[in-house]
């Protein structure tokens, strides 16, 4: 087997959040270029239709001219972010011009890396070529079963599994310095299963990795906490702070722009691109209540924020033990 075995966080080297916060410019941007999804997996949001209606939430396709001027906005930080990550709540490759984006975004050299978020069924050698030579810089793979009888089961929708291996070899052998990350979420995996997972991905990426299953989406939780995280690391049972609010930036495919990822019903927003800046939304007052909120720990006070488990399970930042200095640094 030709790829490193690592989970995707392990990929770059971080500072320690403690020490730095507030950052003057966010580690990185995520960008939802596309709140579709053609799978409906079973254990993510996008399966969950009721909810959905509940919140009244409403997907669509990015507009090229509010990418870009997100992107323009990027420009105004001091620095550089360390990536920009195309894929938040939907499939990225949906959207019709993801390409021409991406090929902009490289044009204004904002980030040292741009990744790409992908379940990776809509790959295919012309996409592939267009993307990787549009300036990509890294692309992130979720596998969601072995056989087609799986898929169908996990994510309702049917795949030529053989035609799917084949479109992501092809992009491994054409990929030029876009590096191929490939991953599988442990859903009863038996040994065998795993197995065959690095048997048929570990020669055709760059990086593979099995990670666990965890109860990532708020109010969609089908999965209890466990002891390890999404990454295999050690996890306290409840942080008071959560350490997403102080590295990222997350634009919805609307502008809206959400205080975390996760927030896929758009709970807690801290602003809009359409009539603010980024540099404006990073450093605004919404932002700064919402981080001061958490490190009173009041995060059980938030909407949205009281019930999510992703600040134990996604991310080994920990920032409990320094409320009362990063407090006095942020008022």
């Amino acid at each position: 087997m030709k790829a490193k075995v690592q989970a995707r966080i392990y990929s770059s080297e971080k500072s320690k959040l403690e020490t730095v916060v507030p950052l003057q410019t966010p580690y990185s941007v995520h960008i939802d270029v596309c709140s579709f999804c053609n799978f409906k997996c079973n254990f993510c949001f996008q399966a969950d239709e009721e909810a959905a209606r509940k919140k009244s939430l409403k997907r669509g396709l990015m507009d090229l001219g509010l990418f870009e001027k997100i992107v323009d906005d990027l420009t105004h930080f001091k620095a550089k972010m360390k990536k920009v990550k195309i894929g938040l709540h939907g499939e990225p490759t949906m959207h019709p011009l993801l390409p021409q984006m991406i090929r902009y975004l490289k044009s204004k050299n904002v980030a040292n890396t741009i990744e790409l978020f992908t379940n990776g069924s809509l790959l295919n050698p012309k996409l592939n070529n267009e993307l990787t030579r549009a300036g990509l810089d890294r692309l992130n793979i979720s596998v969601e079963a072995l056989s087609a009888a799986r898929y169908k089961e996990i994510t309702g929708v049917q795949i030529d599994m053989n035609n799917f291996v084949k479109n992501i070899k092809d992009l491994y052998e054409n990929r030029q310095d876009c590096k191929v990350y490939v991953k599988i979420v442990d859903i009863e995996l038996s040994e065998q299963d795993k197995n065959r997972f690095f048997n048929t991905f570990g020669n055709i990426c760059d990086e593979i990795f099995i990670e666990n299953v965890v109860p990532q989406w708020a109010e969609i939780n089908k999965f209890g906490l466990q002891n390890q995280g999404m990454y295999g690391q050690n996890i306290k049972q409840y942080k008071e702070v959560c350490p997403f609010l102080f590295m990222y930036l997350h634009f919805n495919y609307d502008g809206t722009t959400s205080g975390c990822t996760l927030d896929w019903g758009k709970e807690v927003l801290i602003g809009d691109i359409s009539k603010e800046s980024a540099l404006e939304i990073w450093n605004g007052k919404s932002l700064k209540n919402l981080q001061i909120a958490h490190l009173e720990k009041k995060r059980d006070t938030v909407t949205f924020c009281a019930e999510c488990l992703a600040p134990m399970v996604c991310c080994e930042e920990d920032l409990d033990e320094y409320c009362d200095i990063l407090l006095e640094k942020l008022k």
